[in-house]
């Protein structure tokens, strides 16, 4: 799985093992509850008789199962790097994995290509160990080595085919989503059609393991659960793509424009009293020549017993660098509502060739937004 357009951010994604080709790789504190089922489900029929067996075996599957899932995701982030676009890190999780990167000026066939490459390697890895049987267990005569290569396929072979299912928010779900892109020009459209054909796919996933079995009489064990458990996620997903394509459709109709107040830069030296003269709100900048000091308008009041001949650096608040966006007003909110996630700060600084003329307030999105 791909994940376009995350922040830079390194905290808060478990633990770091190491680095594919400079790539930060972490381990999320939950892909070690797959760890333990993994361990509990192969080692579970040999337990009582040979249990070291059992658990060797049951670790060395779930290991296989790391290395598959970062050979996947590995394979997104090497073939996003080859296209030029910043590869932030990899994350191992319960569910598999994810990598972030920064797509910048991307087109469809380029990210069509990076969802698919995921996949591709896992299938690539099932052929090399499927060809690897006929030879390998014959001539070490032990089941150890052919048990792992059997491992091999499955899992390589399963996250192949799940993954390219044509639905988000697996790897297919992205190419359908590239396909719809490049048919109508349109990519939150792709998202939303992405996000409907993810949904129909979470729903045969279920039907077909769990209703086909009802319908011919069977009974059903503990895997219907994790049936469940993995139909709600790819539903979740789903709607959540769609949720994305539409909000950002709806977002990309208004300017920056329409969602900022006047802003008007001052030195930071100058009196409080010239600030306070301008009924719109002043920005100056901070030590390192930033425009990301704010004194607020009239219109969301102003501090108050503030000595009027103190310098305006005195009376300021500081807004994340970050949310210094150069974008023109005529510009769609992508930019500046993308500063605002990021950073989860609600204003943002905008300026023209380095220079404040603005200050967009998340109230102001959401009042446009609501409007309509």
């Amino acid at each position: 799985m791909t994940t376009a357009g995350a922040p830079q951010d390194d905290g808060g994604h478990g633990v770091r093992i190491g680095r594919v080709a400079g790539i930060p790789v972490f381990l999320a504190p939950s892909w070690f509850v797959i760890a333990v089922v993994i361990v509990a489900v192969v080692s579970g029929p040999v337990l009582s008789t040979r249990p070291a067996y059992g658990i060797g075996l049951g670790v060395a599957q779930a290991l296989l199962l790391l290395v598959s899932v970062l050979v996947h995701e590995g394979a997104h982030a090497l073939t996003a790097r080859a296209f030029g676009m910043p590869v932030i890190r990899i994350v191992a999780t319960l569910w598999g994995g994810h990598t972030s990167f920064e797509p910048g000026r991307s087109t469809p066939g380029r990210m069509a290509v990076v969802a698919a490459a995921g996949p591709a390697a896992n299938a690539v890895l099932a052929g090399i160990g499927f060809a690897l049987l006929p030879a390998v267990d014959p001539a070490f005569g032990s089941d150890v080595v052919a048990h792992l290569l059997e491992g091999l396929v499955i899992i390589n072979g399963s996250l192949a085919v799940l993954n390219i299912l044509p639905g988000m928010p697996l790897d297919g779900g992205q190419v359908v989503e590239c396909l719809v892109w490049k048919v109508t020009g349109d990519r939150n459209r792709g998202a939303v059609v992405a996000g409907w054909c993810g949904r129909v796919v979470a729903a045969l996933v279920v039907l077909w393991f769990l209703g086909r079995p009802l319908l011919r009489g069977e009974s059903l064990g503990l895997s219907s659960l994790w049936v469940l458990v993995i139909g709600s996620v790819l539903w979740s997903g789903a709607t959540e793509s769609i949720r994305r394509g539409q909000a950002l459709s709806l977002i990309g109709r208004f300017r920056v424009a329409d969602v900022m107040e006047r802003a008007v830069p001052m030195p930071p030296g100058t009196p409080v009293a010239v600030a306070l003269s301008q009924p719109d709100a002043v920005v100056t900048v901070d030590e390192h020549g930033v425009p990301c000091l704010v004194f607020p308008s009239a219109r969301d009041g102003r501090p108050e017993g503030i000595d009027p001949q103190a310098p305006l650096l005195s009376a300021v608040s500081r807004i994340p660098a970050e949310n210094v966006v150069e974008v023109p007003p005529d510009a769609d909110l992508m930019a500046v509502v993308a500063a605002m996630q990021a950073t989860s700060f609600p204003t943002v600084v905008v300026t023209s060739q380095g220079r404040p003329y603005g200050i967009a307030h998340s109230r102001l999105v959401n009042e446009v937004l609501s409007r309509n």
